[in-house]
């Protein structure tokens, strides 16, 4: 049995309701406005609204800025209009806000909240201070400023967990094409090109066995910040997701090395003696077969001594597509079925306007 309860399930989007874009880490509105303008068209033709909240001053102090980024969370959430909350990346510097964010205010009008990478420590502390389940999935700079696009089976899956009220979301799809290449969003042609997707290899599973539990995890090195705090969950009885960033550069991975290491952390918590289940994400540019075998190798390593069932190579996180994973939603994996379900609704039914 997970050792979560069952948090604040968050009402879902109807068709002209009003999605809010936030940045409450990297502010790269005013460096890529294409691709933030990009997603908003993208949600606007699908007949969602779309309201930005953003405002950067470069005169403000340090704590100033801190401080004007939890604003911008408030509002969005304190606004009659908006029924969902998309932020437009990741970044390194969510972690500054979470003193500053009022959990009461969050409690008190939860919302879809989406995004991944380190807004990781976001849906967190929402979750361990405001009892709110949020969904790690696409944001709007990176999936859904796609050129010329979205990905259709990151959109499809968005709006499947995001529109089915009371539905429990059941067997996850797997793409069957994905993309790593990376786009300069800077450069004149490098922006109007649209990448190019490969076969998937598909998901694996590095050892069978059945599970369930709740959905808890997200980006490994943002993961793992917050250890020790307040802000960081019971994983007792959950099923563990992790996934892997971008390392120094943008178009490199994680080294492996720190990979590891980070691994071993997870085993130092004690998390891995307490989990049911594990799920790795599509380890960013590991596309290479070699590298992908060190670490399917390093995953076994670090699970030693363990018996419960892990899927690798999964549509989460720093891949694309993508998929939109409520956290802390009851989910089941099972290698006989070859199957990774979510076995309750995503989100609530909504009544009145």
């Amino acid at each position: 049995m997970a050792g979560n309860a069952v948090g604040i399930v968050p009402q879902a989007l109807r068709p002209r309701d009003t999605i809010a874009f936030i940045s409450p880490s990297s502010r790269l509105n005013r460096i890529f406005p294409v691709r933030v303008y990009r997603a908003k068209d993208a949600l606007e033709k699908l007949g969602f609204r779309v309201k930005i909240f953003f405002d950067e001053r470069p005169t403000r102090t340090f704590h100033e800025a801190v401080l004007e980024r939890c604003s911008e969370i408030h509002n969005a959430f304190l606004d009659p209009e908006v029924k969902a909350i998309i932020c437009t990346i990741g970044g390194l510097s969510a972690n500054e806000l979470l003193p500053h964010l009022d959990y009461d205010l969050v409690r008190a009008n939860p919302k879809i909240f989406c995004g991944y990478s380190d807004i990781t420590l976001l849906h967190h502390a929402f979750f361990t201070q405001a009892g709110l389940q949020t969904f790690y999935g696409p944001a709007a700079i990176t999936q859904l400023g796609e050129f010329p696009k979205p990905l259709d089976f990151t959109m499809n899956h968005f709006q499947g967990v995001l529109q089915n009220p009371g539905k429990p979301i059941g067997a996850l799809p797997r793409s069957i094409e994905w993309t790593e290449e990376f786009c300069d969003w800077g450069g004149d042609e490098e922006a109007v090109r649209p990448r190019t997707l490969q076969p998937s290899k598909g998901w694996q599973w590095l050892r069978q066995g059945k599970a369930t539990g709740r959905l808890m995890g997200g980006c490994l090195p943002s993961m793992l910040q917050l250890a020790g705090s307040k802000y960081f969950p019971s994983y007792r009885g959950c099923i563990l997701f992790l996934e892997n960033p971008e390392g120094e550069v943008s178009n490199g991975p994680l080294p492996f090395e720190f990979t590891r290491s980070l691994m071993a952390d997870i085993v130092n918590l004690g998390i891995l003696g307490e989990v049911t289940g594990l799920v790795i994400g599509r380890p960013y540019k590991y596309g290479d077969e070699a590298k992908l075998e060190e670490f399917r190798q390093m995953v076994l390593d670090q699970c030693h001594g363990t018996d419960f069932p892990i899927l690798f190579n999964v549509d989460i996180g720093h891949t694309d597509p993508l998929l939109t994973i409520p956290i802390n939603a009851m989910a089941s994996l099972d290698s006989e079925m070859d199957e990774f379900a979510i076995l309750e609704a995503g989100v609530a039914e909504r009544s009145g306007k």
